[in-house]
């Protein structure tokens, strides 16, 4: 291993520890903690709600400030005996690995998995070789085979709108799959028969360079996690989440350069003498912020509602997975 894959390393072990903590505040909190409906701009084919919300969690013994999102997606049925096996499977095994797609036009979408550095149950680390590197990983096979593994993830619908301009970017993060972010619960609440859930946190390193302040690989600390509920009859509902901290602090990162938006409303509240709402401002843009990453999230989800209808297809002609 050599001195990147080194600092990888090390970057897991700390989204690792502080992730795990962040997690385990959001399924205890998120589902009573305030939130305001976020404008995703667009009908989508299907049925959403999007919601964001601000706060605050310790952290290794500290308060730090958050934001980040609850997304709630009609997603599908599965019905039949063994229906919860079945989505488990899916959840587990399948999900992160049938995860990208081609649009009719040809243009990728969906998020593309490469294994990279990872640790053995001994404590020893290690890099998936060329060739063996390409996909995401089993998830039962997390404290099994691994302790964790880290994924490199290209997002291939981060596209940003404005006004009639549509601009598609390449953009990247890593994340670090580990068995603590697994859940499978029966009953998991009132309306629910069974829910399969994995998550991952982020780690501090952006694969592609970019010029954003808060976005993938700029976050100090973040975490997402994605829950597939069966109801009774056997529609399926993905709950999603979402929290970055702290709070954004910059929209854009050009090096020692101050931040130009949230720089000129620091600005515009002193020339002002404070008339200028540099919160409100505030809570808007990163509104905004909150709003893409679900554009993104619902994207993806509509794209593997696709992959999951086939893969049901494939399981009924005994098809392997």
């Amino acid at each position: 291993m050599d001195a990147q894959d080194r600092f990888l390393v090390d970057r897991s072990e700390e989204a690792i520890r502080d992730g795990l903590q962040l997690y385990r505040w959001c399924i205890a909190n998120i589902e009573t903690h305030p939130r305001h409906k976020l404008d995703l701009g667009k009908r989508y084919r299907l049925a959403n709600t999007a919601e964001g919300f601000w706060g605050e969690c310790p952290v290794n013994g500290r308060p730090v400030t958050l934001m980040g999102t609850r997304q709630e997606i009609a997603f599908s049925r599965i019905e039949g005996s063994g229906a919860a096996q079945r989505l488990r499977d899916f959840v587990l095994k399948d999900l992160l690995n049938r995860a990208s797609w081609r649009y009719p036009d040809g243009e990728k979408g969906g998020f593309e998995f490469h294994r990279s550095v990872y640790q053995k149950l001994d404590g020893e680390y290690a890099k998936f070789p060329p060739g063996e590197d390409s996909g995401a990983v089993n998830w039962l096979d997390l404290g099994v085979l691994y302790r964790w593994v880290l994924l490199r993830t290209d997002i291939h619908d981060f596209v940003m709108e404005m006004g009639p301009f549509k601009k598609k970017l390449a953009e990247a993060a890593c994340v670090v799959a580990h068995p603590d972010f697994i859940r499978v619960t029966e009953n998991p609440e009132p309306g629910y028969e069974f829910e399969a859930a994995v998550g991952y946190p982020f780690i501090r390193f952006a694969p592609i360079p970019n010029f954003f302040g808060f976005g993938p690989g700029k976050f100090d600390l973040a975490v997402k996690t994605f829950s597939f509920l069966i109801k009774p009859g056997g529609d399926v509902v993905v709950r999603m989440y979402f929290a970055a901290m702290p709070r954004c602090e910059r929209v854009f990162d050009f090096g020692s350069l101050p931040d130009p938006v949230y720089g000129g409303a620091r600005l515009l509240r002193k020339l002002s003498g404070g008339a200028f709402n540099e919160q409100a401002f505030h809570d808007k843009i990163d509104s905004g912020m909150l709003a893409q990453h679900c554009r993104v999230h619902q994207a993806f989800i509509e794209g593997v509602e696709t992959v999951f209808q086939q893969w049901l297809v494939d399981q009924r002609g005994g098809k392997s997975t």
